[in-house]
C-alpha cells in the first residue's frame, strides 16, 4: 500500500471548480492536495468554451440585481434562490480574483435569458476558453506548491466521530489514506458517463443523451457524498440535453448560432434554433431517432469558426455538397433524411428571411437569443451536421448550503464536507444559463476552498 499523508484540505476532482478551491486553500495558508482520477487535470471545463456569466465587471457594469432577475428565470423561478443569491454578489470579486491569476476576459455575449451580455469570453487566440482557464489555474497551483495527484481516483470518504477525515484513494492498483485535518471538498463534476445514475433519475429517454464531458464524470463524488448520507437536490430535473452532438465522432457543433437551421428525419424543420441549446435539444429528443442535421452554407461555416464555441466545437463529421438538392440526396442515402422535404425546408425558410427578415414558421428572428441577423443558405458550398441530442453538463447534485457545506438528507450540514461544481445541485434548478455551469464552478469552488481552509483542525487521524 502507498504511504498515507496528511494535509489541512484535500480537494476532490481537478475542473474548474477543484482548482479554484485548492488555489484558495493554499493562498489561505493551509496545505491541501487535489486529487484527480483522470491523467490530467481540467475535467469537462478544458473541454468547453467557458463562458462565464458575470455581474459589474469592466465589460458588464450590469448589476447584481438584473442579473440576480435573469438567473432566477432562467432557473425558471425553481431553484435554490439563496444559492443565486451568492452567485451575484460574488461574482464582481471572482472576476477581480480570476484576473489576478492571469484568466484575461475580452468581450461579453448575449444568450438567450439574458437581458444583458453578461457571458464573458476568453480570446481563443491560444487554446479554447476552458483549456486557457484550466492553464492559468493549474499554473497558480504549480507556483504554490500545491500537492497533484492525478490518476488517482477517491473510492471511500472516511468518517471519525460524525465528521469527515479524509479520502481513501486507488493509484496504480494500490489504495492509500489521504488525512484531512479541516476538511474534504468534493469537485468531481457530474454524472453524465454514469448510466445506472441517468436511468435512475431522469426521465424516460434519459440514457439517449450523449454525453460529451470529461471522462471522470461517473459520479464518483455523488455516490461518496450518498454514502455519508448527503441529500440530493433537482436530480430529475437535472438530467436534461444542452448541446447538439455529432455520434460517430462524439463532437459537438452549435452551427445553428451561426445560422444554420436543423432538420429531422423527415426533413421538416422543428424548433426555433436561436433558442437555449437545452432547448433545442428536447425538441430533437422528441424527434424519430432522436436524429437531426444542420444545414448550413459557405458564409455561416465561416462565421461559426470565428466564434469561440466554434474554436472548441471543432473535429465532427461535415457533409459538403455544391448545392442544396445534391446535400439533401448525400443525406437521405446515407442517414435517412427525406430529400425533398429537406429542400423544400431550405426553400422556405429562405423565402421568409428574403421577405421579411422572419422566419415564419417558429418566429426566429436573430441567430442566437436576440443577437445577430438571420443570414440566407444561398452561398455554395452547402453543409451538413448529423446529430443527436447530447450534454455537457447535468444540473442536479449534492445538497448544499450557502457555505458550500454538504447537507444530509434532514437538510443538516456533514461536519467536514464540502462540495462545489457539477456535483451540487439547488443553484440551477430546474433550468439553465449559458455561462453559469463554469461560473459556478469558479465562484463557489473558491467558497468551497475558502471555508474549507477556515476551519479548524478536526478529530485527530486514524492511527
Amino acid at each position: 500500500m502507498a504511504e498515507d499523508q496528511d494535509f489541512d484540505v484535500i480537494v476532490v476532482g481537478a475542473g474548474a471548480a477543484g482548482l479554484m478551491a485548492a488555489v484558495e486553500v493554499a493562498d489561505a495558508g493551509a496545505s491541501v492536495c487535489i486529487v484527480e482520477s483522470e491523467d490530467e487535470v481540467g475535467g469537462s471545463t478544458r473541454l468547453s468554451g467557458a463562458y462565464v456569466t458575470l455581474c459589474e465587471t469592466e465589460l458588464q457594469l450590469g448589476s447584481r440585481e438584473e442579473l440576480l432577475e435573469d438567473l432566477l428565470h432562467s432557473h425558471q423561478d425553481d431553484c435554490q434562490e439563496d444559492l443565486s443569491r451568492l452567485y451575484v454578489d460574488e461574482a464582481p470579486g471572482t472576476w477581480r480574483r480570476l484576473d489576478e491569476l492571469g484568466v484575461k476576459f475580452v468581450r461579453t455575449f448575449q444568450f438567450a435569458h439574458m437581458s444583458k451580455p453578461w457571458a464573458h469570453e476568453l480570446s481563443g487566440e491560444s487554446m479554447g476558453g476552458g483549456a486557457e482557464i484550466v492553464a492559468c489555474l493549474k499554473s497558480a497551483l504549480m507556483k504554490r506548491g500545491v500537492t497533484l495527484l492525478t490518476s488517482a481516483r477517491a473510492v471511500r470518504l472516511m468518517q471519525r466521530e460524525q465528521r469527515v477525515t479524509g479520502v481513501e484513494i486507488e493509484k496504480e492498483g494500490h489504495r492509500s489514506k489521504l488525512h484531512a485535518r479541516r476538511g474534504v471538498v468534493i469537485t468531481t463534476g457530474g454524472f453524465t458517463r454514469n448510466v445506472d445514475l441517468i436511468r435512475n433519475f431522469g426521465r424516460p429517454g434519459s440514457e439517449m443523451i450523449l454525453p460529451m464531458t470529461g471522462e471522470g464524470s461517473r459520479g464518483d463524488g455523488l455516490l461518496l457524498g450518498m454514502s455519508m448520507g448527503a441529500g440530493i437536490a433537482y436530480m430529475m430535473a437535472g438530467i436534461a440535453p444542452t448541446a447538439p452532438i455529432d455520434e460517430e465522432t462524439g463532437k459537438g457543433v452549435m452551427a445553428v448560432y451561426a445560422g444554420a437551421i436543423a432538420v429531422n428525419l423527415a426533413g421538416h424543420r422543428f424548433t426555433r434554433e436561436s433558442d437555449l441549446y437545452i432547448d433545442l435539444c428536447w425538441s430533437a429528443l422528441r424527434q424519430p431517432k432522436a436524429t437531426f442535421a444542420q444545414i448550413y452554407d459557405a458564409p455561416m461555416r465561416t462565421a461559426y469558426a470565428d466564434t469561440m464555441m466554434g474554436k472548441v466545437l471543432t473535429g465532427y463529421r461535415e457533409i459538403e455538397a455544391g448545392s442544396v438538392p445534391e446535400l439533401a440526396d448525400i443525406l437521405s442515402r446515407d442517414f435517412g433524411f427525406a430529400a425533398d422535404a429537406l429542400v423544400d425546408a431550405v426553400a422556405e425558410y429562405n423565402n421568409d428571411v428574403a421577405s421579411s427578415g422572419i422566419d415564419n414558421r417558429f418566429g426566429r428572428t436573430n441567430l442566437v437569443g436576440t443577437s445577430g441577423t438571420l443570414r440566407q443558405l444561398g452561398s455554395a458550398p452547402f453543409y451538413a451536421a448529423v446529430c443527436r441530442p447530447g450534454t455537457t453538463h447535468f444540473n442536479g447534485g449534492l445538497s448544499i448550503d450557502n457555505a458550500m457545506r454538504v447537507r444530509d438528507v434532514f437538510g443538516e450540514p456533514i461536519e467536514g464536507l464540502y462540495a462545489a461544481g457539477e456535483v451540487t445541485g439547488g443553484f440551477h434548478g430546474a433550468g439553465y444559463m449559458s455561462g453559469t455551469f463554469v461560473g459556478m464552478a469558479l465562484i463557489f469552488g473558491r467558497l468551497a476552498g475558502r471555508n474549507a481552509a477556515s476551519m479548524p483542525h478536526g478529530v485527530a487521524a486514524d492511527e
